[in-house]
């Protein structure tokens, strides 16, 4: 199992260029980044080959993150700055040597129709599949568990697998977020059994509050078996809140040294 470091959750005591060396130092030989775009792409690149580590995935830009916005691919009228978004990712991503990029869909305006968003979420996702896939890059989508985003437009795996059966492109895949899934009342194992063909990237965090597996209520045990019988050989982010992390809680699954 690669495990990597999600390094917009993890080591928040340090700056964040700073945090890409000290995921290296915690012996991670990959790490992620929710929104790179406020840093010279150089500079990341610099700092992560000086680390010894790769970029493993990025988001495309979301909207106004902070103030709760998930991604623009769905909203009506905002058409041009997700085409804007697109090329930013790309940039980006091949700067980065980053090969998967995730596409937050965005929550559902209380003023549109949900038909009407799903259907240009579907052409957004065609434009932006065949763009990435022009630089050899994977794009990933991200179903969001309703409890913490009631309004975000797909609420669950199946969501997501619809969609992208539907949007028909072959590098778009499911990005499996353990927390999400479980917080949306699925049963998170079998939804890795029965959809691991379709999963590009995993990612882990315990519930409730996004912690360090262990710290809540979620079998990590059993999950972690269940990711090493699959035929899964991609990347398992860690992105749970921890500003000083301590992962020491990788010992106690039998897990190898990351």
């Amino acid at each position: 199992m690669r495990l990597s470091a999600n390094i917009s959750t993890l080591f928040t005591a340090l700056p964040p260029v700073a945090r890409i060396e000290a995921a290296s130092r915690a012996g991670f030989r990959g790490v992620e980044m929710q929104f790179p775009y406020e840093h010279e792409p150089a500079e990341l690149a610099g700092a992560a080959r000086a680390a010894g580590v790769e970029f493993v995935l990025i988001n495309m830009p979301g909207g106004d993150f902070a103030g709760g916005e998930r991604g623009t691919a769905c909203i009506p009228g905002r058409e041009i700055e997700f085409q804007a978004g697109i090329i930013r990712a790309v940039f980006y991503a091949t700067s980065l040597g980053c090969k998967r990029v995730n596409c937050l869909a965005g929550n559902i305006p209380h003023t549109a129709d949900a038909d009407e968003c799903r259907t240009l979420l579907i052409a957004n996702l065609r434009m932006a599949a065949d763009a990435f896939a022009a630089e050899g890059i994977e794009l990933l989508l991200e179903p969001l568990n309703r409890i913490d985003n009631p309004s975000f437009i797909l609420g669950g795996t199946q969501d997501a697998l619809d969609l992208i059966e539907e949007v028909g492109k072959p590098n778009l895949s499911l990005q499996f977020d353990l927390y999400h899934s479980a917080m949306a009342g699925e049963a998170e194992c079998a939804m890795l059994e029965q959809h691991s063909a379709r999963i590009a990237h995993i990612q882990i965090s315990d519930h409730p509050g996004r912690c360090a597996p262990g710290d809540g209520m979620m079998d990590f045990a059993r999950i972690f078996e269940t990711i090493e019988n699959l035929s899964y050989d991609g990347w398992v982010g860690c992105e749970y809140f921890a500003p000083e992390p301590d992962f020491s809680w990788t010992e106690n699954y039998a897990l190898r040294a990351i």
